[in-house]
């Protein structure tokens, strides 16, 4: 406001004499003495009039004076809104120097009131620079004004990327330096009015470039601030500069206000505040952190910059124990740890330090965040949480404070060595934790410890999986055979997860392919497994011929019979799947029969389970794969995946979902990739769906799709996608979305068609999601939900045209023998029996279907939909033996497998639909009984998910047969109101409302 003009326009009207004691009425004594009365400070008249200085309060007071002069000499004077109070200073500026709180003041004060302050602070650190930016940040933000946030420190050039530069002269890279800063304050980020806070440290550098003026001369950070950024910055922006070092900032671009660390007594009071602690702890503490405000607004649990922290021995010891378990993938310590700071487990970190962390004083423990939730999970500390304070919960992580994680790289190489051979010494015979594990094997890499790491894991081979993250180091630094050794590992747990691609696993398989002898027929076996694993069988072939395993018993080397035994075992696994591939059984099951592949352990056994189960020995398929142990992790999941889908094959869903189920939780506990956890969740979908729960199996197969990479340029990323969009399919038929299913058909030949690798599995998705589509237009022209029961139509529609059209086209290809061709053939001649309206041809189709019957299971599922063609015949007999032949073959399915005995409820939910449809046409009289007998049976809670399906099929041959069926259904129900409903419908609700479903117990989140 400009004081002196508004007092000179009302001097200017009042008239002459006014006033009293001699005193001009509007005179500065006048105003002075005035102000007084009011309670305001008179001194301060004359700075506000002539500087607009003064309290917020003071200004008021004249402003009202003012105000009440103009008012009497009829003046109309546009004075502004009044002054606002300014918000109290934070206390780390209040407690901490006046320098920093005359720079917030002026600096909040200027942009309040319209104008565009641009300061610079400079300080060494400590110094409170950074504290200083982030209250002034606070307050403008609380004020309403834009703030922008400049930390000019570092590689600039990586944060702003591009390409790499060319030309090399000075004048380019000048302006590239220029691009770069344009990258990351464009200069739309800046509108009028906004303010800018810069913080600018003596490491700003631009790739492998110093900072360089226009003109391409080398400078110093704080002049490139000053003649580069400062030129860049719009006018009507207000901008605080705070240098690290003002070395070279000219002159004429503003003052320089130099901030200094806070005084003892200033830290003691901030300490003594903050933390309520005594005034000698108080003092204490202040001596400890060197009065750097930095480390004082950390110990009150504000954060700040921890370089100078490891001055302090227990914070030192501390950094050392943390960067212990700290190291990067490549073992180099040189490098800041990058991104957030990780929970490092409790137990870990109680071993590193040799104590407990709550036994560290109180400034040291401050630098870590206790964490009650998992290790690697979402736990955090209670907002005001003090570290180490009793909550009542286990603590299972410490969370270091950005301040300590990155001033890991400041501790010595000597220092942090010292610290893991003491740390592995500790964790040397002990019962290790999964946590701790990791931590130990990437200590002996550290050190070189490489015949020690190549032991443990030999001992222990699931923690191979650690070893990834550290082979570039090992294939660096460790000889023969310790390299090869641990390459073999490495190796082994790649081809495990079915990752042969994976950089690290080409790598080390590349290192035994260079060996001789034996280490390197295991590696051609391993390549072989590889071009298994993508379909390339001839291949496979060819790198198994070049292992020459034949000559390995007659030439032993150095590498011992350890790894004879084991490239013989695994060769003799890759035949057997050889032949699996050609269809060859008999020399499957030899193979894996060997008394060799025994060295292969576990995997032998799934082997072995593998091939009895494709060869239709499903009993010792059983029996071989409940034999993989649960000290397995991958593969006793892959075991009860397996068991699971036989299962689900064999009529059993309810144990095949809890083997699936199973499966799923194991993969997840032992780290398997992505991809295998999605496959097993779709068939646990797949699963669930059988049992009549599609809600549940939807939500599943989303589980599955989350999973998945959204990144589709790998093949088999595709195919898997395409595989689960496609398996979704009957769900959504299921659950009466047909139109929902063909959309998510027609996704997944979308992704098919674009597939160029391995065309055998391609071509039988692109076959499969075929079928699926029949499904949906067989299912929206009958108009039910595709779920048991579920028979064949009365009267033809264009859908069933379409889809027998479709199942008649897929049907003339010619079928593989791979039994899931044939199952897939099966499925096919079911689904065209379910789409003919003449029941005659249903049945010529479900014979043919039958000539292709291995189990009873498959036998039944013809049988019943004979029985359903034979009702829709008018044959009930026909139906009644068909149907007492199917009966027969579920009770050789329960009493023919181990394990539980149990139906399948949606075939038993088949059956029981159509004899009802029997009952009512044999005996239409006794309709009231026979349904009768139906509730009763419908009380098994096996059955609960098709009770609609089973009422609706009852109450529309009710319709058909009886002559009274609205009498019958009174007689069901007589308390039931009337309902201007049909008969079929009304059965269905009032059902429904006698015997309400209880909910689901079952958990269907994996």
């Amino acid at each position: 406001m400009d004081w002196k003009a508004a007092l000179a326009e009302i001097r200017a009207a009042l008239p002459p004499g006014s006033g009293t004691g001699g005193v001009q009425r509007g005179s500065l004594r006048w105003l002075e003495a005035e102000l007084g009365n009011r309670g305001g400070n008179p001194a301060a008249l004359r700075n506000i009039v002539y500087r607009d200085v003064g309290t917020a309060a003071d200004k008021r007071l004249l402003a009202e004076l003012l105000r009440e002069l103009a008012q009497e000499v009829g003046l109309r004077l546009d004075l502004g809104a009044p002054e606002q109070e300014p918000a109290p200073l934070p206390p780390e500026l209040e407690l901490l120097g006046r320098s920093k709180k005359r720079v917030y003041k002026q600096f909040l004060a200027g942009v309040r009131a319209g104008r565009t302050p641009r300061l610079v602070v400079t300080g060494r650190a400590g110094a409170g620079k950074t504290v200083l930016l982030d209250h002034l940040a606070a307050a403008l933000q609380q004020a309403g004004a834009r703030v922008e946030r400049l930390n000019l420190s570092g590689d600039l050039l990586a944060l702003a990327g591009g390409p790499p530069l060319r030309d090399r002269s000075f004048a380019s890279l000048a302006a590239r330096q220029l691009d770069a800063l344009r990258t990351v304050l464009p200069p739309e980020r800046l509108p009028v009015g906004s303010a800018l806070l810069v913080r600018v440290t003596e490491n700003l550098h631009f790739g492998n470039d110093p900072p360089r003026l226009p003109d391409g001369t080398p400078a110093t950070a704080a002049a490139w601030a000053a003649e580069v950024l400062r030129r860049h910055i719009p006018a009507g922006v207000s901008v605080l500069f705070a240098l690290e070092d003002a070395a070279g900032w000219p002159p004429g671009a503003g003052e320089i206000i130099e901030l200094q660390p806070p005084t003892l007594t200033e830290a003691r009071a901030y300490l003594m505040a903050r933390l309520g602690v005594s005034r000698p702890v108080a003092d204490s503490l202040a001596r400890e952190t060197g009065r750097n405000l930095d480390r004082l607004t950390l110990l009150a649990g504000a954060g700040g910059n921890a370089a100078r922290l490891l001055a302090d021995p227990d914070v030192r010891r501390l950094a050392c124990a943390a960067a212990v378990l700290a190291v990067p993938p490549a073992g180099a310590r040189e490098a800041v740890p990058l991104g957030d700071p990780p929970v490092l487990p409790a137990e870990a970190l109680t071993l590193a330090l040799g104590g407990q962390v709550t036994a560290l004083p109180l400034h040291a423990r401050s630098l870590l965040d206790a964490v009650t939730g998992p290790p690697e999970g979402e736990g955090q500390p209670e907002a005001g949480q003090a570290v180490g304070e009793d909550t009542g919960e286990k603590v299972t992580g410490w969370r270091p404070r950005p301040l300590l994680w990155l001033a890991l790289p400041l501790l010595q190489e000597a220092e942090v060595e010292a610290a893991t051979e003491q740390f592995v010494q500790a964790t040397q015979s002990r019962d290790l934790s999964p946590e701790v594990v990791p931590y130990r094997l990437a200590a002996l890499a550290a050190l070189g410890e490489w015949s020690t790491l190549e032991r443990h894991v030999r001992a222990r081979p699931d923690d191979a999986r650690y070893l990834p993250a550290l082979w570039r180091r090992i294939r660096a630094g460790a000889s023969s055979p310790e390299r090869e050794g641990l390459a073999r590992a490495v190796v082994t747990h790649y081809a495990s997860r079915g990752e042969y691609h994976a950089p690290a696993a080409r790598d080390a398989l590349f290192v035994l392919l260079e060996a001789e002898g034996a280490a390197h027929a295991w590696a051609r076996v391993k390549l072989a497994e590889s071009s298994l694993d993508a379909g390339n069988f001839e291949t496979a072939q060819t790198q198994l011929e070049k292992a020459e395993l034949e000559h390995l018993s007659a030439q032993p080397d150095r590498w011992g019979d350890d790894w004879r035994l084991a490239a013989q075992s695994d060769g003799l696994l890759v035949q057997a799947a050889l032949a699996r591939w050609r269809g060859d059984m008999a020399g499957a099951t030899e193979a894996v029969s060997d008394p060799r592949t025994a060295q292969s352990g576990p995997r032998a056994r799934l082997w072995r389970g593998l091939v009895a189960k494709d060869a239709g020995r499903w009993e010792e398929a059983l029996d071989h794969l409940g034999a993989v142990p649960g000290s397995s992790p991958l593969l006793s999941a892959r075991a009860r995946y397996q068991e699971g889908d036989l299962r689900l094959r064999l009529g059993q869903p309810v144990t095949a979902y809890a083997a699936l189920s199973d499966a799923a939780r194991r993969l997840k506990a032992a780290g398997a990739n992505p991809e295998e956890q999605a496959r097993v969740l779709a068939r646990a979908a797949t699963a669930r769906r059988r049992l009549g729960y599609a809600e549940d199996a939807l939500r599943l197969f989303g589980q599955a799709l989350a999973l998945l990479p959204t990144d589709l340029r790998r093949s088999a990323d595709a195919v898997l996608r395409a595989r689960l969009i496609s398996e979704q399919v009957p769900v959504l038929l299921a659950l009466g979305r047909p139109d929902d299913a063909l959309a998510q058909a027609a996704q997944a030949l979308t992704l098919l068609r674009g597939e160029g690798g391995r065309r055998a599995e391609v071509t039988y998705r692109v076959r499969r999601t075929h079928y699926r589509v029949a499904l949906a237009y067989l299912t929206r022209g009958r108009g039910v939900p595709y779920l048991q029961p579920f028979g064949g139509p009365e009267f033809d529609t264009p859908d069933l045209v379409h889809a027998r059209a479709l199942l008649a086209e897929l049907l003339r290809a010619p079928v593989g023998q791979s039994d899931r061709e044939q199952l897939l053939a099966f499925d096919m001649h079911l689904s065209l029996a379910l789409a003919q309206p003449d029941p005659q041809q249903a049945l010529a189709d479900l014979g043919r279907a039958l000539d292709m019957t291995d189990h009873p299971y498959a036998e039944a599922q013809a049988r019943a939909l004979r029985a359903e063609a034979f009702v829709r015949a008018s044959e009930p007999g026909q139906a009644l033996g068909e149907l007492g032949r199917a009966h027969a073959l579920l009770r050789r399915v329960r009493l023919g497998l181990p394990g539980p005995q149990e139906a399948d409820p949606a075939l038993s939910a088949q059956l029981l639909g159509v004899e009802i449809r029997v009952e009512l046409a044999e005996a239409p009289k006794q309709a009231t009984e026979a349904l009768l007998g139906l509730r009763q049976a419908l009380a098994d809670p096996s059955l609960h998910p098709f009770r609609s399906g089973i009422w609706r099929e009852a109450g529309r041959a009710l319709e058909r047969l009886h002559p009274a069926p609205q009498d019958v259904l009174t007689a069901l129900f007589p308390a039931a109101p009337e309902l201007p409903l049909r008969v079929s419908d009304a059965l269905v609700v009032l059902a429904a409302q006698a015997d309400p479903l209880p909910v689901s117990a079952e958990d269907p989140d994996l």
